[in-house]
This record gives structure tokens, C-alpha cells and sequence, in this order.
């Protein structure tokens, strides 16, 4: 228990130290991202951030010995997440070679631990919808689900980076009061990961000079470590965690991914195809000012992430959490669709477009 407790002091350092090394690396290769289309942001920007969270992420295993049949698997897909991410990141890489890449992970993440999301849990009330032969083809959908939810994510300074420090925090406590060190490591050392990366993120004033973004690398990351764990934890064997109870800690990027997709087929596109309709594209249109986003997307996280917690240590019915999650998805598409008429209340000093904003990068990375 001690190795896991220092994983976060050991990750949050050595994010935070390759985030200033790296730097000129980043901008001698050619690892930025350059403003134009729908990247807004102002000059080049080092796209080093997934790197380093991943460098403080294998540091801390290492030096916790992490050597457990669980762990170990998701570290080794997630390393090739990141080349992967770094590829794209720098070259653009077609999309069936990411898809491809995000399969393979996936698929190495179910078949060398032997887990699957076997059962959804009593959602409804009629007893534990059971998966059967579809559990393994479910699980990597899943995973690759939530890969791709965290790429749309990141499109705001800080927003993948604050909804991944909130889940990753939550399953930390629950991994580590369940006496599971291992994965309970993986979860503490990603929370210190990301919050180095903050500092390099956050829509702040006092970091605009070494602004960073996650890129691919980094989105993917997120993505991909969070399903490990989640599928982890609701092991009967592990921390037996109602599925449902996992929905609570990544709320954000579970709606954002369904209303995606459907508005994509809706268009004609494919699910995969990068597009402007995505929720903080709405509330930067309505005109809320970047600062408040990040805030929204944080407080909303985190209170939603407190529900979950404590709808798990109360045992609160599956039924139950799914309807206070479907109640959690009706107010953020309520705060989302009167986003205008909210904006319009805000002093012009906090508007989007003041001067305020101006430092702020608006990044579009998803595709």
C-alpha cells in the first residue's frame, strides 16, 4: 500500500519535469501544433503532454514494482496507445491505422487478463442483464468507445485533463479502500500524471508561456487506462463496481460520445469524422468564456463523480443509479441547450471574444 501511496508524488514530478525538457525537442521535431482551421489557438504549441503523463505513469509502476497479471497487460497496451498517438500526433495518420491500433490494444488488454464485461448490472429492475457470448466483443467496443470519447473531449484547454484527474482520482479511493495495490497504483500514479500536465493546461493566465497540449498520445491515454480500470473494477473477483457506478466518474465524455455519434449518422458521417457540434464548441458559440467552461466540465465531473462513489458505498440499487444518471444527463443537456440564454447574462467583460480570453488556445483534436 505505501508503493501505491507514493505513485502520485513520483508520476506528478516526472510529468511535470519532461513537460520542461521536452520542450525543445518538441519544436525541433516538429511535435506542435500549428494554429488554422478549427485550431484557434496562438502559435505553435509542443504536443508533448501524453508523453509525459505515460513517462510518469511507467516510472511509478516501476518503482512500485508493479508486477501483477492485470496491471502489467494495460501498461503494455497502453505504451502502444501512446507510439500510436505520438505518430498521429506528428504525422496525421489515417484513420483505420488509429482504429486498428485502438482494436489491438484493446483486444491485448481482454485476452491477457481473461476479463470481459460479463453482466450490465439490474439497470432496469428485472434482474442482471447478462452478456454472454457478446461480453468480449462488448468490452472492446466498449474500450475503443472511450478511447474515441476522451479525443472529443479535447478540444479546450484542460477539459480531457480536468474529467481524467476527476475519474482517475475516484478510482484511486475505491481501488485503494478495496485493498487492490496494483491497479489501485495505476489509478493514483495517472492522477498525479494528469495533474502535472494541468499546470502545462489549465486555462490560466500564469502558464501561457509553456502552454502543452495532450495530443492523440495523450487523449488516448486517458481513454484507454480509464476502461482498463473500469473493467478491472467491476471484476466480482476485484471490487466488484456496478458498471453503472463507472458512468458516474466519466459522465462528460459518455454523453458527449453518444450525442456525437448520433448526430454524426443523423448528417450522413461517419462516426469517426471530426465535426463542430461538439458540446464545448456549442457553449464557445453561445459565448461562454473558456475559464467557465473548464469550470463547468470540472464541478459537473466531480459532482457526479461523488454521486457514484457514494451510491456505491450506500449499495444503492442499480436502478436507482440509472435513473439519477439518466437525471445527470437530462441537466447537462438542459445547461447545454439554454447555453445561450445563459451567456447572455454574463457581464460583457466575461464574454467570449473579451480580451480576457484572448491567451486561451480553443484546440479541435478529435477525429
Amino acid at each position: 500500500m505505501t508503493a501505491a501511496l507514493t505513485a502520485l508524488p513520483i508520476s506528478f514530478l516526472v510529468s511535470i519535469s519532461l513537460l520542461l525538457v521536452l520542450r525543445p525537442l518538441a519544436f525541433s521535431i516538429g511535435l506542435v501544433d500549428e494554429p488554422g482551421g478549427r485550431k484557434t489557438h496562438h502559435g505553435d504549441v509542443p504536443v508533448i503532454g501524453g508523453l509525459a503523463m505515460f513517462s510518469g505513469l511507467m516510472v511509478a509502476a516501476i518503482v512500485g514494482q508493479v508486477e501483477s497479471k492485470v496491471a502489467v497487460p494495460l501498461l503494455a497496451a497502453s505504451s502502444l496507445m501512446v507510439l500510436v498517438g505520438l505518430l498521429d500526433d506528428r504525422y496525421e495518420l489515417p484513420p483505420n491505422v488509429r482504429l486498428l491500433a485502438h482494436i489491438a490494444a484493446s483486444v491485448i488488454l481482454v485476452l491477457a487478463t481473461g476479463f470481459s464485461v460479463g453482466s450490465l448490472g439490474n439497470l432496469l429492475g428485472f434482474g442482471d442483464i447478462r452478456l454472454e457470448w457478446a461480453a468480449v466483443p462488448f468490452t472492446v467496443v466498449a474500450a475503443i468507445a472511450l478511447i474515441n470519447a476522451f479525443n472529443m473531449l479535447d478540444g479546450l484547454d484542460g477539459l480531457a485533463g480536468g474529467v481524467g484527474l476527476i475519474a482517475f482520482g475516484a478510482l484511486s479511493v475505491l481501488l485503494l479502500r478495496a485493498g487492490i495495490p496494483d491497479t489501485g497504483l495505476v489509478a493514483l500514479a495517472m492522477t498525479g500524471a494528469v495533474f502535472g500536465f494541468l499546470i502545462f493546461n489549465v486555462p490560466a493566465r500564469f502558464n501561457r508561456k509553456v502552454l502543452t497540449f495532450m495530443g492523440d498520445a495523450g487523449s488516448t491515454l486517458l481513454g484507454f487506462v480509464l476502461a482498463g480500470l473500469g473493467l478491472f473494477a467491476i471484476q466480482p473477483e476485484r471490487l466488484a463496481l456496478s458498471p453503472i457506478i463507472v458512468l458516474f466518474l466519466m459522465p462528460i465524455p459518455v454523453f458527449e460520445l453518444f450525442i456525437s455519434t448520433f448526430r454524426r449518422l443523423k448528417h450522413g458521417l461517419s462516426p469517426m469524422e471530426a465535426d463542430r457540434g461538439h458540446f464545448h464548441h456549442r457553449l464557445i458559440d453561445a459565448g461562454f468564456p473558456v475559464r467557465l467552461i473548464f469550470g463547468l466540465y470540472f464541478g459537473f465531473s466531480l459532482i457526479s463523480a461523488t454521486i457514484g462513489v457514494m451510491g456505491h458505498y450506500a449499495a444503492f440499487p442499480d436502478v436507482l443509479m440509472t435513473l439519477l444518471f439518466g437525471g445527470l444527463a437530462v441537466l447537462w443537456l438542459m445547461i447545454i441547450g439554454s447555453a445561450p440564454r445563459l451567456a447572455a447574462r454574463f457581464p460583457k467583460s466575461l464574454r467570449r471574444g473579451a480580451s480576457l480570453e484572448a491567451p486561451t488556445a480553443i484546440v479541435s483534436s478529435d477525429h
